[in-house]
């Protein structure tokens, strides 16, 4: 654009705007052509399972996988692309538009005698807008364009879109942030249709009249031997639809996929209320993957909304007949699931489940030794892996050191899973090093405190019923680490560690 003949005299109408503008939208479809990829939960974990399959060095297996594992964060980063280059085509197209109009104004130029053309024929015709009033602000001619209607939708649509993604908006009032998103859908129908009129034009008559001869001959157009065919115009080809093919095409698939799992049976076994505003779902489900320790699944409940889903971590291990998620009661979806689940078992809501999912917590097992740290409700995946690790042996073949952390700001946090860690407790108490607890509390009150002192000499925990003692605080890691990497693991090859963050 900033060098071919074909644009030639559209450069000497609107300058390097030409140029900003079609390299923002070359980067726009570039993008938009990557945002909808990192949100194929299928396709993610399809690739999750064949890469291990086809990559043979664990490191780079490893390494690969975790960017995976990044795929929400990407998918933040492309968003926050195409709002970049959005503003960038923006601002270079009202820029254009200005010295359109302007053009209008001018006499006895190349820039007038192009303005003019139209009157010898239709393909002629370089600007697309007519003559305004030079005082007033007038949009008018622009929004009686397909472009200028299509943009002005686009531009509102991402507006909308990224004011809704702020965390406090994600966390706080998920459905506005839900819905909001699905704005994607006029989105990308606004984006196909943006350049189909061909406002940007380009000359296809270079063999009769060449530019860079007779843009200095502009007085004697159809006198001059070599300019006696005027220059004729033609609109450029919409190529968005061609971006954006292929990521659409993959997503309708997920979506059909999601939608023929969620007509799949559920049949809830139990509801528990625990303490801290905590949900216990067990449930069972025909034709599901045994989910993994570690993996994730997507609920929907119908009487709350047919179009919602929300991520939770399957805490349940996989030798257990059924699955379990806890659900941590904020927000107005979990509210209004806590409601609908009053009446268990006499009334019971409708519920679907889409996945299991991997996470990064797949890898757990493939480490010598592991660090997890979990904080508040983010215990929730440690909680398979912990019991997986106290069911199967096959988790013992590699891994040799287990480091729990579990960070709370309440003591009745600890009731959701202080029994299993009992459990899991007594059972590896023979061996000697190989499962490691450091719970924290980060608040207490006075009360908590003189029980804390009156108990100490007890040989179990005040709070937590286990034999290693709750501190008090928050860990320093630097010195933990430290001192993990000192032990003696009886070991003559090289470690490895690895650390898993949640909450």
């Amino acid at each position: 654009y900033h060098h071919s003949r074909s644009y030639f005299y559209l450069r000497s109408l609107i300058s390097d705007g030409l140029s900003v503008a079609r390299a923002a939208a070359l980067c726009l479809n570039f993008n938009c052509l990557l945002i909808l990829l990192p949100v194929c939960r299928n396709l993610l974990s399809l690739i999750r399972y064949i890469l291990p399959q086809c990559v043979t060095k664990s490191r780079f297996r490893r390494s690969t996988k975790r960017l995976f594992d990044q795929h929400i964060g990407f998918h933040r980063c492309v968003g926050y692309a195409i709002c970049f280059w959005s503003i960038i085509h923006v601002g270079a197209h009202i820029y254009n538009y200005e010295r359109f109009i302007d053009v209008h104004n001018e006499y006895q130029s190349l820039s007038s005698v192009l303005n003019l053309l139209y009157l010898q024929s239709s393909e002629s015709q370089v600007n697309p807008f007519d003559r305004v009033n030079p005082n007033v602000l007038n949009i008018g001619p622009m929004l009686r364009t397909t472009a200028g209607i299509t943009g002005v939708i686009l531009c509102i649509c991402l507006m909308i879109i990224f004011s809704s993604s702020t965390a406090l908006i994600r966390r706080s009032f998920y459905e506005i942030f839900w819905f909001a998103h699905h704005l994607f859908i006029v989105f990308f129908i606004c984006l196909i249709l943006h350049g189909f009129q061909g406002i940007v034009k380009s000359q296809i008559n270079l063999n009769e009249h060449n530019p860079e001869i007779c843009a200095s001959l502009y007085r004697e157009w159809g006198i001059n031997q070599q300019c006696l065919i005027y220059p004729r115009f033609s609109g450029s080809q919409a190529t968005s639809w061609m971006w954006l093919c292929a990521p659409l095409s993959l997503y309708i698939l997920e979506r059909l996929l999601r939608f023929i799992r969620s007509l799949q049976h559920v049949e809830i076994l139990d509801i528990i209320r625990h303490e801290s505003n905590v949900l216990e779902i067990r449930f069972r489900k025909k034709f599901m993957t045994i989910p993994q320790p570690g993996q994730y699944i997507y609920l929907k409940c119908f009487s709350i909304s047919i179009f919602e889903w929300h991520p939770f971590t399957v805490t349940s291990a996989a030798e257990e007949n059924y699955v379990s998620v806890h659900i941590r009661i904020v927000g107005n979806w979990t509210n209004s699931l806590t409601e609908k689940f009053q009446m268990y078992p006499q009334d019971i809501p409708r519920l679907a489940v889409d996945g299991p999912y991997g996470s990064a917590a797949d890898d757990v097992f493939n480490y010598d030794g592991v660090i997890l740290i979990g904080a508040g409700i983010g215990v929730t995946p440690y909680a398979a892996i912990l019991k997986h690790i106290r069911s199967s042996q096959s988790a013992h073949d590699r891994l040799r050191r287990v480091h729990f952390y579990w960070i709370c700001n309440t003591t009745s946090c600890y009731e959701w899973f202080a029994e299993m860690l009992q459990e899991i407790e007594r059972d590896f108490r023979d061996r000697v090093n190989f499962l490691t607890y450091n719970i924290y509390l980060t608040k207490w009150s006075m009360r908590q405190a003189r029980a804390v002192i009156e108990n100490n000499t007890d040989e179990r925990d005040i709070w937590t019923g286990l034999e290693s003692k709750t501190h008090y605080g928050r860990p320093n890691f630097n010195v933990d680490f430290q001192d993990i990497i000192n032990e003696d693991w009886q070991m003559t090859q090289k470690r490895h560690i690895g650390v898993f963050v949640c909450g």
